[in-house]
């Protein structure tokens, strides 16, 4: 580690800056490269955006993606409604939402997720090493 982010300032401000300046780059990327994120711990936020802002997303089990958690929207619907952050945004939901597009028992499954994809992706942005013909009729 080179750097920790807010730091020298304390947490604030600093950490929102990072955190657009990271969506920006991403969002860049996304037209020039494959991007991926491997979520391995719970993704809240900015975060959860983030991971979404790229081509694939491995999500590894009791990691959940969430924009607020369980206990803040228990108490904004002054209700226990949701019993986990798993029940949010866990794979279950997540995966099945299209939001993740693989889960991963641990983190070195969640690796091998994409080193396979990767064997997939051309070295040049728009070579091809196949091409697909559809038969129309086949998606009528």
């Amino acid at each position: 580690i080179t750097d920790v982010i807010g730091a020298e300032h304390g947490i604030g401000v600093e950490n929102l800056q990072g955190s657009g300046m990271i969506a920006g780059a991403t969002s860049r990327a996304y037209r020039r490269v494959f991007t991926v994120s491997l979520v391995t711990g719970r993704t809240v936020g900015i975060g959860s955006y983030l991971v979404r802002l790229g081509h694939r997303v491995v999500q590894v089990n009791q990691s959940p993606i969430i924009l607020t958690g369980a206990g803040a929207l228990n108490k904004v619907l002054g209700a226990q409604v949701y019993a986990s952050n798993q029940q949010i945004g866990g794979p279950q939901v997540m995966h099945a939402n299209g939001v993740s597009h693989a889960v991963a028992h641990d983190d070195y499954r969640g690796v091998a997720h994409i080193v396979r994809w990767l064997s997939y992706v051309p070295a040049r942005v728009g070579e091809r090493d196949f091409v697909f013909v559809s038969d129309k009729a086949t998606f009528a």
